[in-house]
């Protein structure tokens, strides 16, 4: 039996929105600071949101699939949508009574969608979208017992093939205590409210709630014994909403049924055994009345709550962790964009983190861990995935800040230009900028400028290079025009081309 955990190590996305085929490898948690984090960066429009969601259609389940696909999630209408995550071997355990305590091997999760050719019989609305999420068995493709030897039927002792039932998705199945996966879209606020569907908040309630209840049934509690926290805490308003109206509404209800038990009929505020069921977060003093809830704080806050929240209420018996987060610098300032950095490097280290972000304090912090994948689009308007991994690029401490910049955006930068000139000199020893302008020159590069020094008043033929260099480093000296930023992106290709 494998204990996983199944994190995806290689995405491949074949004709869902923007992408008609694309593999993407996402990093896997080690235990080492941000070993688990997976960057996306690039310009609006790259496809980076589109990513996140197939993630979240593969761990989700075809309800929610079919419930929020639409035609225009297809690159091409005619063909199916496939979504496929590889993973490291993990176990599942089978939910069949007669393989109970029995165990198959998986690869890896798939999730597909088509149109219907007809509608679903006895719907009068069904979704026009068929969708599928299973499991990829392993090469053996039939049961084990919990030692990991396989399972023998008693008669034939022969091994038996896994139940086509089984490859159904359920996460919580995953040995040994499942996978949760949280996707923080655009739309923070609903992470930490109820709503119509499942969200992180509600997840959270849930698991107070159980820790509630089993706390109850370790002290024996009585419904009498819960009752009198609502009637202590909430003693006015239980006496505006249970008498008058309150109590006629009872009264009424019973005659209308002629059913006594429904006298009781009661405006609860409280539901007793779970409380967390109407629960929300808010800022009160110990001893005040006045709540702010979260919405009145900012819409920063959201992300930052419902990460905190999951990260003190996780354990490791509640199963191995991912998290989906679409441009977590949503209107929160520099300062706390770089902690929310260190947050999620942290959290990296057993979590596995997928990240999309146009954020520089962010990208700044982030690149140098995990694995940054840059977004962007060609001429053709083809979507083109670029993996960044850590130790890999112009430099060996890439991927740096200016180069994910310069490549994801095309934003050429004052400190990519210094990284460059720098690494240029040591690489090939031309400490002096008249030997990188020698060097230059025996690459093809000119030295086609002039540069005047402020003390001398003395003239230099330099390369565009070097002249961008001095500009950078020697603002006081006015005497030349300072460089653009066209300049500065010709100057950094030109340096690109020589390393």
């Amino acid at each position: 039996m494998y204990d996983g955990p199944a994190f995806i190590r290689e995405l491949s996305i074949d004709n869902f929105r923007c992408f008609s085929a694309e593999a993407i490898k996402l990093a896997v948690p080690n235990g080492s600071l941000g070993s688990g984090l997976t960057l996306f960066v690039g310009n609006n429009g790259t496809g980076k949101t589109s990513v996140l969601e197939a993630l979240d259609y593969l761990f989700s389940g075809r309800y929610k699939a079919e419930n929020k696909l639409s035609i225009k999630d297809f690159n091409d209408f005619v063909k199916p949508i496939s979504i496929a995550g590889t993973t490291e071997r993990f176990s599942v355990k089978s939910e069949l009574e007669f393989y109970k305590g029995k165990y198959f091997n998986c690869t890896g999760l798939k999730f597909s969608a088509e149109p219907r050719d007809r509608k679903q019989a006895g719907k009068l609305l069904s979704s026009p979208i068929s969708a599928k999420c299973h499991y990829s068995l392993d090469e053996n493709a039939y049961y084990n017992e919990s030692d990991g030897q396989p399972y023998l039927q008693s008669k034939s002792r022969d091994t038996k093939t896994v139940d086509p039932r089984e490859l159904t998705l359920d996460t919580g199945r995953i040995v040994p205590n499942g996978v949760n996966v949280f996707y923080f879209d655009k739309n923070r606020a609903r992470h930490l409210a109820s709503g119509t569907y499942r969200t992180t908040f509600d997840a959270i309630c849930d698991d107070l709630n159980w820790r509630y209840q089993k706390k109850l049934r370790e002290e024996g509690a009585s419904a009498d014994y819960a009752s009198k926290v609502t009637k202590d805490v909430f003693v006015w308003a239980l006496d505006t909403a249970q008498k008058g109206i309150g109590g006629k509404l009872g009264e009424q209800f019973s005659d209308f049924f002629d059913n006594a038990h429904f006298k009781n009929l009661r405006l609860e505020l409280l539901s007793l055994l779970e409380p967390f069921s109407s629960a929300f977060l808010a800022v009160r003093a110990e001893d005040e009345i006045q709540q702010v809830t979260t919405r009145n704080l900012g819409s920063g806050v959201e992300l930052v709550l419902a990460l905190l929240l999951q990260r003190l209420l996780s354990d490791p018996a509640k199963g191995d962790k991912i998290l989906l987060i679409d441009e977590p610098e949503m209107h929160l300032h520099p300062t706390a964009q770089k902690k929310l950095a260190d947050l999620l490097l942290e959290e990296a280290k057993t979590c596995q983190i997928v990240v999309s972000s146009h954020s520089p304090y962010l990208l700044q912090r982030l690149v140098k861990f995990g694995t940054t994948n840059v977004f962007s689009s060609t001429a053709a308007g083809k979507i083109e995935v670029e993996q960044q991994a850590a130790g890999a690029g112009l430099f060996p401490w890439s991927p740096s800040f200016g180069e994910v910049n310069f490549k994801a955006f095309a934003m050429p930068t004052v400190e990519f230009h210094n990284e460059l000139y720098g690494y240029l000199q040591t690489k090939h020893n031309v400490p002096r900028s008249e030997d990188v302008d020698r060097f230059l020159s025996g690459r093809g590069i000119p030295s086609d400028h002039t540069w005047v020094h402020a003390g001398t008043g003395k003239t230099y033929a330099v390369s565009e290079c070097t002249y961008v260099r001095h500009c950078i480093h020697h603002p006081e000296n006015t005497i030349n025009a300072t460089h653009d930023e066209a300049k500065l992106d010709a100057s950094i290709k030109k340096l690109i081309s020589a390393l």
